[in-house]
C-alpha cells in the first residue's frame, strides 16, 4: 500500500508537469518526480531487506512472487527438556508420534486490529480433542503482508508471550509431572527456527516459525524428572537420546523404527531448519 501511494503521487506530479507547466519545466518536473519517487521505493525496499537480512530470499519471494497469494503461517514454541543426556518428548494430540512439549502461540483481544489491517485469515484445519483450535497463530496471510505480520509478532503486542500454557496442558494436566513442584518454571530462550516457503501437503504455500526454549530446573524438579526418566516412558511420553532425534526415531544400529518422532523435534534440537 505504501509503495502504491508513492507511485500515485509520482503519477500526479507527472500529469501536472505535462498539462499545467511549460514544456521545459514540465520535462524536468516529470524527470525529477520519477527519480525521486523511484528512489524512495528502492530505499524503503532496501531498508526492509536489511531489516530481514537473515531471510532475504523469503522476503523477496513474499513481496514479488507471492504478493497476492495466501501463505499459511504457523508460529509456535517448543521446549527442550534434557535430563542426563536424554530428552523428554510427549505424544502429539493429533498424530501418532512424539514431539517436544509446546504448541502454537495464541492471540489475545486486540489482535483483531492487525488481522483486519493485514487481511489475516484464521486456519480452521487443525482440530484437537476439544474441537477446532481457536486463537492459534496458524493463519493465512497474503505474501506481501507476511513480514509485516512477523513484525507484529515480534512486537509481542496482543498475543500470548509465555510458553507456560502448553507446558501445563501437556505435562501437568495429564499428571506426567506434579503440579506443586512445577507450578513455577524457569526457561531460557535459545533461538528461532524459521522455515523457507514450502509446499504444504494440504496444498498451497506455507512457512513455520518456532521459538525454542530450554527448561531450567531446580534441584527438586531435577529429582522428579530423574525419577520419571527411570520409568522409561509410557504411551504419552518417552525419553530419547539425541541419536534417535536426529534420525526421527529410526535406530540404524538395530534397523528398527523405535519411535515415530516428528521433524520439528530435530529442528528444535539443532536450532535450524532441515529437510527430513
Amino acid at each position: 500500500m505504501k509503495y502504491a501511494l508513492k507511485i500515485l503521487a509520482a503519477i500526479i506530479l507527472i500529469l501536472l508537469g505535462k498539462y499545467f507547466f511549460s514544456e521545459h519545466l514540465g520535462v524536468h518536473l516529470i524527470a525529477d518526480a520519477i527519480i525521486f519517487f523511484v528512489s524512495l521505493i528502492v530505499v524503503e525496499f532496501a531498508q526492509e531487506l536489511i531489516k530481514h537480512r537473515n531471510h532475504i530470499w523469503q522476503f523477496i519471494q513474499c513481496k514479488l512472487f507471492f504478493c497476492n497469494k495466501e501463505v499459511r503461517l504457523s508460529i509456535a514454541y517448543l521446549f527442550r527438556i534434557n535430563v542426563e543426556g536424554k530428552y523428554l518428548l510427549v505424544k502429539s494430540r493429533i498424530r501418532n508420534a512424539f514431539q517436544p512439549v509446546g504448541g502454537a502461540y495464541k492471540t489475545l483481544p486486540g489482535s483483531e486490529k492487525i488481522f483486519a489491517k493485514l487481511g489475516v485469515r484464521p486456519d480452521r484445519i487443525i482440530e484437537t480433542e476439544h474441537g477446532i483450535a481457536k486463537g492459534d497463530l496458524r493463519v493465512y496471510v497474503k505474501g506481501k503482508n507476511v513480514f509485516e505480520f512477523f513484525d507484529w509478532f515480534n512486537s509481542k503486542e496482543d498475543r500470548e508471550i509465555s510458553p507456560w500454557r502448553e507446558f501445563c496442558e501437556e505435562l501437568i494436566s495429564p499428571n506426567i509431572l506434579p503440579w506443586w513442584e512445577f507450578r513455577y518454571i524457569n526457561y531460557k530462550f535459545k533461538g528461532i527456527v524459521q522455515s523457507p516457503i514450502i509446499n504444504l501437503e494440504s496444498g498451497g504455500k506455507g512457512m513455520f516459525l518456532f521459538e525454542i526454549f530450554d527448561l531450567v530446573i531446580n534441584d527438586e524438579q531435577k529429582s522428579i524428572l530423574q525419577d520419571l526418566l527411570s520409568k522409561g516412558g509410557s504411551e504419552n511420553y518417552i525419553w530419547v537420546e539425541d541419536y534417535l532425534i536426529q534420525r526421527l526415531g529410526h535406530d540404524e544400529r538395530t534397523k528398527k523404527q523405535v519411535h515415530e518422532i516428528l521433524p520439528h523435534t530435530k529442528y528444535a534440537q539443532n536450532l535450524k531448519w532441515s529437510k527430513e
